[in-house]
Parts: C-alpha cells; structure tokens; sequence
C-alpha cells in the first residue's frame, strides 16, 4: 500500500485543504492518505477551532483522508523546526513513502535545494541572526532575513514555504512532494470558494455560520464549539495574577524578562487583544507569546521541553479512519505500537491534561472523558 503523509492542523479542514489532498494522491500514486494533525492547541499557539476528534471526522468525511493520526502536543506546539520535526518522523516511522505539503513556491526542487544548502550550520548565518537579534528582531524574523541576505534559492518569508524548507532538512528516507497553494494566504481574511483557515474561523467568529468547507466536512462540524482565546484570557488572567514570579519561570517560554510583563498586562488589560497589545514587542511576537500562553494554561514546564527529543517517536494514536485507514494500521501496528485505546504513556496523560485545559474554558465537560474516546472509523463495522 502506497501512503503519502500530510502533516496538518485543519483547524478546520477547508475546501483548499480537499484541493492538497487530491492533488497529492494523484501526483504522488497513493493508495491511502494520512494526516498527522495537531490536537488541542495549534502550531501559533492557538485553541483549535473545535475539538480535534470532529476535526479529524471532519477530514475524513471529506473522502480525501483516509487515516488521521494525532500530532503529539509536545510537537505540536512548537516552532516550525520542531513542529517539523515531530511530523517528519511520524510519517517516516510509520511507513509514507512520501510527504505532501502546499507551499507559495509549488515547486519541490528549491527546498531541497535549500536543505542542502545547510546555511544555518555556517558562521556568517550566525552572525547575521544575532545581529538581528540585537537590532530587536524576533528570533523567527531574524532568521528569514538572514537566511535571506544568503540565498535566492527559497523565499522563507512566507509561513508555508517555511514549513515546507524544515520538512526537507527533517526528511530522511521519504520523498518530499508539494502543492502550489491557491486562494487566499494565511492571513488573508478574503472570502471565496477556497478561504483561509484564519478567515473561515473570523467569517464563523463574526457571522456564526461556516462557509468555505467541504459539505461534508461542515456537516460534521455545525454543530460543534468554536473556541477562540477570549474564552481563556479570564483563565490566563487568574494565573498571572496568582502565581509568584518565581513559579511563573518555570513554564516554557516565560523568562525573567516577560513574566513581570505578562503579569502587568493582565493587571491592566480587559481583553486578550488589549493584553496582547500591552506585552507584544518586537522580541516577544504575538506567537511566540501565545505560545507561552498556552505553556502556562497547561502547565508546561521549560524542563518538560528540555527533556524531549523531535526524532523519537514510541507510538501513535488514531483520531479517525475509513476502511483503507483501517487496512493501514494493520501495517503500521509491525513498526510502531498504535495506541488506540487510553494508556498510561506520559505523552498521553499530558494530552488529557491538555484537553482539560482546552475544555474547562469552553465548558465542554464531556471532552474530559478523553481517556473514554476511541477513534472514529466511517467504514463498515466488522461481522
């Protein structure tokens, strides 16, 4: 069986996301499609739209996924090298034999060009970051613009091309394939036939209705939650506001730096957006503070993320499948332990911690039973 992997948020899956997945199956010849998508929280440091089980039903009505398998929290929160990471060597253990991604560029041979490249092993990259950081530049900035000053080959500019350049330098024994993306960018709040996430999510936000999605796809999702970070400010707020100094370090992200700067913007700020407008600089960006954000809500310690590694992976957890997903874990069960029913792994206690901080917010307390749920298969039952 020929599997191509996608790595994903559909948070929620879109019809530009349907567009990937049939592109993807046609020009790479696969049998099955599986998506390793994120849970709870999002790559940004965001609440996920809805839970990640209809997320992952969701994709799989669309008829173009056929396996969703959960990106781990811990690599699902992170930047994009290391939210690549994760990824990659989910897909490469259990068995794709090619990794699919939307790009701006739509072309394969400058990332893999680039990956070799290997600039950021080299002095003169370095330099060039730290002396962006010490001009303010965020660390994520800095590095574009370095990795700008030293090559045309790829434009990293762009979020996806950016993913798309970690893919390559995370990829070992799999084939890298990409899509050109079509409809409007990440942050375009345009509405069309093929949207953005971010513009599906403010058009829902605003007008309480879905458009842009599958027929399939919103069915399973109309009558679902939404979450957005104003539901979780009040939340944040109360930590910030009791929680000493000392203690508010230990959580990934929050430095002696910011933490007296987070604890006085929930002092002074109403709203999550006033809040984010009195901490934001340009050192500490908006995703890198949501990210911290989401580190506090959950607990996450600075010496949890010490300990991990990006390229191990000791198992993997089905959210969704349809017959030929099914026939697939079959396969991936000879490499990989598949955990489909609760475990006491500490990655999968840590998820349901994080699907409590997740749900308290939204009052969604049915999502607590976490460790009840078993994945959804839209196939036909065995006799």
């Amino acid at each position: 069986m020929r599997m191509t992997a996608i790595i994903s948020e559909y948070n929620p899956f879109h019809n530009g996301h349907l567009y990937q997945a049939k592109i993807a199956r046609q020009e790479t010849g696969a049998d099955l499609i599986v998506a390793i998508m994120s849970g709870t929280f999002m790559q940004r440091g965001e609440p996920a739209f809805t839970d990640k089980w209809s997320r992952a039903q969701a994709a799989v009505a669309s008829g173009e996924i056929d396996l969703v398998l959960e990106l781990p929290f811990y690599f699902a929160v992170q930047r994009a090298d290391r939210f690549a990471r994760g990824g990659v060597t989910i897909a490469e253990t259990i068995g794709a034999q090619t990794l699919s991604f939307g790009s701006e560029c739509g072309d394969i041979a400058p990332f893999i060009q680039a990956a070799t490249e290997n600039h950021e092993a080299t002095p003169r990259y370095q330099a060039l970051v730290q002396q962006g950081l010490a001009n303010g530049l965020s660390s994520a900035t800095a590095a574009s613009q370095a990795f700008a000053a030293m090559t045309t080959t790829l434009d990293l500019t762009t979020p996806n091309n950016t993913l798309g350049y970690y893919y390559a330098r995370a990829a070992s024994s799999i084939t890298l394939h990409t899509t050109k993306r079509i409809g409007s960018g990440y942050h375009d709040l345009s509405v069309g036939d093929i949207m953005s996430a971010t513009a599906i999510r403010a058009y829902y936000m605003k007008h309480q209705s879905l458009i842009g999605l599958p027929d399939a796809t919103a069915d399973v999702l109309q009558n679902g939650a939404f979450a957005s970070f104003d539901a979780y400010y009040p939340f944040l707020r109360h930590r910030l506001l009791t929680t000493s100094l000392v203690d508010l370090m230990q959580f990934n992200g929050i430095d002696a730096s910011l933490a007296p700067r987070l604890i006085e913007g929930a002092r002074q700020a109403a709203t999550f957006e006033e809040f984010l407008a009195y901490v934001k600089t340009r050192r500490y960006t908006r995703t890198s503070l949501q990210r911290a954000l989401i580190y506090l809500l959950t607990s996450t310690t600075t010496r949890e993320m010490e300990d991990l590694a990006f390229d191990q992976v000791e198992y993997v957890r089905p959210l969704a499948f349809n017959d030929r997903g099914r026939s697939a874990l079959r396969d991936i069960k000879t490499r990989i332990p598949v955990v489909s029913t609760f475990s006491k792994h500490p990655w999968l206690i840590k998820e349901s911690q994080v699907t409590a901080a997740y749900a308290v917010p939204l009052a969604r307390y049915s999502d607590l039973e976490e460790h009840r749920r078993f994945a959804y298969f839209s196939g036909k039952a065995s006799k």
